[in-house]
């Protein structure tokens, strides 16, 4: 419901920048639930990667931890920390979000190394 109140939506593309963790978890499933996708970052990549990912797939809200920010260049972007604003996120309802997206919409971005072809 937090997500859906920032305009996350079908097709509405959000990174997620946070170690593997329940935190993680929590924020991938927040952002499918809503009908967003998700672009996950790795935090251990360098800033200039992550910024790279950030603007080439136009990325306007990102999840993170606050302890996340200085590694993270986020630009104009909006930012939600899943530790520090965790109050007021738990001030949503907790009952599931109706269905918000179709078999055809954007589900998450990936991007590799290019190691792959």
């Amino acid at each position: 419901h937090y997500l859906i109140a920032q305009g996350v939506g079908p097709d509405v593309l959000v990174g997620i920048c946070i170690e593997r963790s329940l935190e993680m978890v929590i924020g991938l499933l927040g952002i499918l639930k809503a009908g967003g996708a998700y672009l996950p970052l790795d935090p251990q990549y360098p800033e200039d990667r992550l910024a790279f990912m950030l603007d080439d797939a136009g990325v306007g809200l990102l999840l993170t931890r606050s302890g996340l920010v200085d590694l993270i260049n986020a630009g104009h972007r909006q930012m939600i920390f899943l530790d520090s604003d965790w109050p007021s996120i738990a001030l949503c309802p907790e009952h599931n979000p109706a269905p918000r997206n179709h078999p055809l919409d954007l589900a998450y971005i990936i991007y590799t190394s290019g190691s792959t072809g």
